[in-house]
């Protein structure tokens, strides 16, 4: 093999090494960006829960207070 297809070859090979470091940087990257939008996907998809929940509450009327008693006054007083 002539010493110039060598160098080509060397050449080449480095190439090749430096985009797959770049992919895998990529790959890391994206990796922990889906993590994160997971994690706050998982949050909001709770806290969308809870507001359900509460809206359930108020339509039906079931205030959350068992005892009249316990229920505050009314703003005028």
């Amino acid at each position: 093999m002539p010493p110039e297809d060598s160098s080509k070859n060397s050449l080449r090979i480095t190439e090749m090494e430096t985009r797959i470091a770049f992919l895998e940087d990529t790959v890391d990257t994206l990796n922990n960006e889906l993590s994160a939008l997971s994690r706050e996907f998982r949050i909001s998809k709770e806290a969308l829960q809870l507001v359900y929940r509460k809206l359930e509450q108020v339509q039906s009327g079931d205030s959350g207070i068992s005892n009249p008693a316990d229920e505050p006054p009314p703003p005028h007083y």
